[in-house]
């Protein structure tokens, strides 16, 4: 558990009365991807946002590559890359642009900089809209600048909640497999949140799932398919909740 990438402890959130998670405990190894799905409003985007510490948590304890999330916010968003569910990117910027005005809330210096959003406008195709206003872009191009943006830190962990929502199914499958890469290539540790079971299934060998703020089951795909008599994501799903609610 101490050499956990992301370890998390009865970490909990409560927006006044509302519970909004609820005592969640888990870990995510490094270079792994990590699958961590659930119903919209199970508590899988509050959870993301505490471990970047832009949601304070109201119980438990959570650390980033051996950083809290609150005593040591900064260092974990220094390490971390983000790509929030819903966003909007600047209309009037070109995603040349906008990569280098995330890379100087980065500090990261003007050369650098340049190479490195270079090398990402490369990577997803974007060399040709390089320099077009954002504003008119699909979602599977805004898409592709989100993740180019969540990596121009060249981050260690990065999460990323529900990356793959109103793709089409081209668009998610050149995804997931920059996702792939990145774990497999250069030892990114990825967890991403997703309704989307069949994504999940497609790149992680561990899951959590999460449902009305409590974590119903943790661990490896494969064997909680085999001990809930599960033979695809839906079905392993809908029997966790039944088995949660009973």
């Amino acid at each position: 558990m101490s050499g956990s990438a992301i370890l998390v402890e009865a970490l909990g959130k409560r927006f006044g009365a509302m519970q909004a998670v609820d005592g969640v405990s888990f870990s995510v190894e490094p270079g792994e991807i990590f699958g961590f799905m659930g119903h919209n409003g199970a508590g899988k985007t509050t959870t993301l946002r505490m471990l970047l510490g832009l949601t304070r948590p109201t119980g438990g304890r959570a650390a980033v590559l051996g950083h809290d999330v609150v005593a040591a916010t900064l260092e974990v968003r220094r390490v971390c890359g983000y790509l929030p569910a819903s966003y909007a990117l600047p209309p009037d910027m070109t995603p040349r642009e906008f990569l280098q005005y995330v890379a100087a809330m980065f500090a990261i210096p003007r050369a650098t900089a340049r190479a490195r959003g270079e090398a990402l406008l490369r990577r997803f195709g974007l060399e040709a809209v390089a320099d077009r206003k954002l504003r008119g872009f699909s979602t599977g191009m805004t898409q592709k600048v989100g993740l180019a943006q969540a990596l121009i830190n060249e981050p260690r962990v990065l999460l990323l909640d529900e990356p793959t929502s109103g793709l089409d199914p081209l668009g998610r499958h050149e995804l997931l497999e920059h996702l792939r890469a990145l774990a497999q290539q250069q030892g990114v540790t990825v967890m991403f949140s997703s309704h989307i079971l069949s994504d999940v299934e497609t790149l992680c060998r561990r899951v959590a799932a999460m449902h009305h703020a409590r974590l119903i089951a943790c661990g490896e795909i494969a064997a909680l398919k085999r001990e809930h008599g599960a033979t695809t994501m839906d079905e392993l799903y809908l029997e966790l909740v039944r088995r949660h609610a009973s």
